[in-house]
């Protein structure tokens, strides 16, 4: 990771700031929607282990019936421990239990073999190929990857002009996150097993949409 996104994601960003400007922008729904729609595609055994990296505050339990987490044993990483105690919060206020782990994806700590892995908008802001081959090299049974695409002539991650909360704003005017090419993911997780099985996507603020990515293991 980039030490200037580490440095935003561990000392300047707050959570409160975090899911105001996701919800404003419609991404914090979007995700959510879209977690669901992979969970459901992915089916994991009843009991199976789900692990979601870098699950943030939580915040898509406010747009995401919790229902869909039950039936399995969860864990859940990222690299902000006060993100993390916000989490556990939501959890706990749901009713979910889940192994709870502070950790750097592209040097994980994860155990491997969870049923379905999941991950939203975690590549954008580290070494996005490093990340998908950790994500294979854990070989899970499926993997649920969420990315952002722009519009063609918006080629940053945040759009230009758009205001943002101040600890973002702060974050912004050193920390860039890079925008993951859609067919370049496709094609390096096949290569390492995870042949693309399902694809959704869903419109969000400024002419962006995020865009789910189910792989399932093919060996």
């Amino acid at each position: 990771m980039d030490s200037e996104l580490r440095r935003a994601w561990t000392e300047i960003v707050t959570a409160e700031d975090y899911e105001e400007h996701m919800a404003a922008v419609g991404q914090a729904q979007a995700a959510a929607e879209l977690t669901r729609c992979l969970v459901e595609s992915a089916a994991p055994r009843a009991g199976g282990r789900i692990t979601i990296a870098g699950a943030g505050t939580g915040q898509m339990l406010e747009y995401l019936d919790p229902e869909i987490f039950r039936p399995y044993r969860l864990t859940c990483s990222d690299l902000n421990p006060s993100f993390l105690a916000r989490l556990r919060g939501r959890l706990a206020g749901h009713g979910l239990e889940a192994e709870i782990l502070e950790d750097d994806i592209e040097w994980t700590r994860l155990a491997p073999g969870p049923d379905l892995l999941l991950a939203t908008l975690l590549l954008e802001h580290i070494d996005w190929r490093r990340g998908a081959e950790v994500f294979a090299a854990l070989r899970p049974g499926a993997c649920g990857i969420i990315v952002q695409e722009n519009p063609p002539e918006m080629a940053t991650a945040v759009t230009p002009g758009r205001r943002l909360p101040p600890s973002l704003a702060k974050a912004v005017e050193t920390a860039h996150a890079t925008l993951v090419p859609r067919d370049q993911l496709i094609a390096l997780m096949a290569a390492r097993g995870y042949p693309c099985r399902k694809s959704a996507a869903r419109e969000v603020a400024d002419g962006k949409r995020l865009i789910g990515l189910l792989f399932g293991r093919s060996v």
